[in-house]
């Protein structure tokens, strides 16, 4: 006789189910909070879900393909797990968010980049961000500098960086044409090459647009996100301002969280002044345990800090599927697979976004398969070996 060992294909199959299921409900619920509550908030959530969707469902899962365990789930480790979930998410939620909070500092300077594309005929037809603009400037000192820049299919300086007492920018242009958000942040870079931009340290740029980039599509990100890095290095904070319910929101929110700055969503003209002083004002967003981080972040301290913070909380999980499965046979295959995949998700999140410009919500959702990743050894199959004739 001999032994045949094997793995539940059932297990395995429905737990990466379960992850993929839970990464899309995850998804919904975490960018519905994601600018509405502190990062600590949406991270106590999105784990606390994710405890909870999947543990059940490797349990189920168990269940059906063992039906003959009837032996009762430990509640008491359970419950254990769930709530060490809940402080450990929201620790290291706060801790990777004040890591180096000290060295944020406050705006120097802005750089005003306004949309006057064609379809700004109908979000703003009466030149109200302009305007918004002049009032943010107004409690400044006469010494405070800014500069224009305006784009649409090309960007153009229309006010060079210089101290508010030196006047305005002039008339305003007409709206036409596309927006050509990448080609914008190039000119500004080769502006600042060239010397024809100078710009303060802690300048913060505030990008205003109400619909999708037109020179950008997904292939693209990766060459935005080298932009930024640029940005970052020069210390330039840029904080973008979305207009109308149109707006590429996702870029948008890419521009701000790599350079340090915030997105504001504006629904309407009447909310603009106030979106444009929040977007100048705030010094920086808050740092996100499952979100891009800005390059002023780089380092090896905060790569190792999100992964070393992503597994712990992975273990939890696999604490959980290995407490539920104890009822299923061996379960030290069920620890090791869930600890093997919570060291690729933290990994995977981290080098994903920050590394290669994957969109974060491919990343969370990756995040939530690799956690769930369960495999389950089964009974161990006996089988009688084949005699060999002439014996």
């Amino acid at each position: 006789m001999r032994s045949k060992s094997r793995f539940s294909i059932k297990m395995l199959s429905g737990s990466i189910l379960a992850g993929f299921t839970y990464g899309l409900m995850g998804e919904w619920i975490y960018q519905n909070m994601e600018r509405a509550v502190s990062p600590v908030i949406s991270t106590v959530v999105y784990f606390t879900g994710m405890y909870l969707f999947v543990g059940c469902a490797v349990y189920a899962i168990g269940k059906l393909g063992h039906a003959h365990a009837y032996a009762p789930v430990n509640r008491r480790q359970w419950a254990l797990a769930l709530v060490l979930t809940l402080l450990l998410s929201a620790l290291f939620a706060w801790i990777y968010d004040w890591i180096g909070s000290g060295s944020r500092g406050q705006a120097s300077s802005y750089l005003f980049v306004i949309d006057h594309s064609d379809s700004m005929s109908r979000t703003d037809p009466d030149g109200m961000r302009y305007q918004a603009m002049e009032t943010l400037l107004e409690d400044k000192e006469p010494e405070f500098a800014y500069g224009v820049y305006q784009f649409s299919d090309s960007a153009k300086m229309i006010r060079a960086m210089a101290p508010m007492r030196e006047g305005g920018m002039g008339d305003e242009p007409v709206n036409t044409g596309g927006t050509a958000i990448l080609h914008t942040l190039d000119t500004i870079l080769q502006d600042l090459n060239n010397g024809r931009l100078q710009l303060e340290d802690h300048c913060r740029m505030i990008l205003l647009s109400d619909g999708y980039a037109t020179d950008m599509d997904e292939t693209s990100r990766y060459d935005c996100m080298r932009r930024l890095e640029q940005y970052a290095d020069r210390g330039i904070s840029i904080s973008t301002v979305g207009m109308t319910g149109d707006v590429d929101k996702q870029l948008m929110m890419l521009i701000a969280d790599k350079t340090g700055g915030i997105y504001v969503s504006v629904q309407d003209i009447q909310q603009l002044e106030q979106g444009m002083r929040q977007a100048a004002q705030t010094e920086e967003s808050d740092r996100n345990l499952l979100g891009y981080r800005s390059e002023n972040d780089t380092g090896i301290l905060f790569s190792a800090a999100r992964i070393l913070f992503l597994i712990c909380l992975g273990l939890l999980l696999a604490v959980e599927k290995t407490v539920v499965c104890e009822r299923f046979l061996n379960t030290n295959s069920v620890l090791i697979s869930s600890a093997a995949g919570s060291a690729l998700a933290g990994i995977c999140l981290e080098t994903g976004m920050n590394t290669f410009g994957l969109h974060p919500s491919a990343m969370r959702i990756a995040l939530c398969i690799l956690m769930s990743v369960t495999l389950l050894h089964e009974d161990t199959v006996w089988e009688i070996d084949d005699i060999p004739s002439g014996r």
